[in-house]
């Protein structure tokens, strides 16, 4: 999975354990071993206030610990994982779908975080911009993620489909997603896909311990979806999914089962990190 969706969803799930009274786990050296940073010289956070002439970012928090700490201080109760698609673009005559535009960054649709609190919502959107290429660390993103709404109306009501709507509907559409693969010799797929649905149903789910959840925070629904999520996430950029190609029939039907496959998994995602909200 891309790495600015990953961190998205570890900056809610966990953020909501932070939120709790008290909280859910240790803050301390959340932002510096959990490996969502791996990659990041900064995570920083800010604030977006129009002026006459431009946007101006205020500084607001330094750190994901920091930040979890200030809406908190603001009233924040819990956070909210939001998905956006987008448009698609235009190559020639043809759009270019999010399931192949993720493998851009930036691509793909867009990714809010919604704190919410008592007198309203704020949304947090992240620019994820390539520093030194050259870093020994390997730490070449910076991160900024910025209020971009303050105290708007909450879009609890974009809810859409439960857990186990979307669990259920992943359960159809994988075995679909598998034979395909295999009818076309494409075997570390369809084993993917065959892992995802073994994790929708597993009694013991993994719930991506150390990174994207902490133990205990995420209910056995959102923890199966979570894992069928990663085991199921074949888009990216050459050798993924998005890489193969057919002809005739089998490439009309190839992006179908792809479009679906990728709107069901955003779906999930939300479904997975928004399971350790309050209400």
């Amino acid at each position: 999975m891309q790495g600015s969706i990953s961190q998205a969803i570890a900056l809610t799930i966990w953020g909501n354990a932070a939120l709790r009274e008290p909280p859910s786990f240790d803050e301390g050296d959340f932002y510096s071993s959990n490996r969502t940073f791996a990659f990041c010289e900064y995570v920083q956070f800010v604030d977006l206030r129009k002026t006459e002439t431009t946007l101006e970012e205020v500084p607001y928090a330094s750190d994901p610990v920091a930040w979890f700490r200030r809406i908190k201080d603001e009233g924040a109760y819990t956070l909210r994982l939001l998905y956006e698609p987008s448009s698609g673009e235009d190559v020639g005559n043809q759009k270019v779908p999010d399931s192949l535009l993720v493998a851009f960054v930036g691509g793909g649709g867009d990714w809010i975080i919604e704190a919410v609190k008592p007198a309203g919502s704020d949304y947090w959107a992240a620019r994820w911009e390539l520093g030194d290429r050259h870093r020994e660390d390997s730490k070449i993103w910076r991160v900024t993620y910025g209020r971009v709404v303050a105290d708007g109306p909450s879009a609890q009501a974009k809810a859409g489909a439960s857990a186990e709507e979307i669990r259920q509907q992943l359960m159809a559409h994988l075995p679909e997603m598998a034979e395909f693969a295999r009818a076309h010799y494409e075997e570390r797929f369809a084993r993917a896909f065959d892992v995802a649905l073994a994790c929708l149903v597993s009694p013991y789910p993994i719930e991506a311990p150390g990174r994207l959840a902490p133990k205990n925070v995420l209910p056995e629904i959102g923890a199966q979806l979570l894992d069928a999520v990663q085991a199921a996430w074949v888009f990216g950029g050459m050798g993924s999914w998005n890489d193969l190609a057919f002809g005739g029939e089998a490439q009309v039907q190839y992006e179908a089962l792809s479009a679906e496959l990728y709107r069901l998994l955003n779906t999930a995602i939300m479904a997975a990190a928004n399971s350790s909200s309050r209400p």
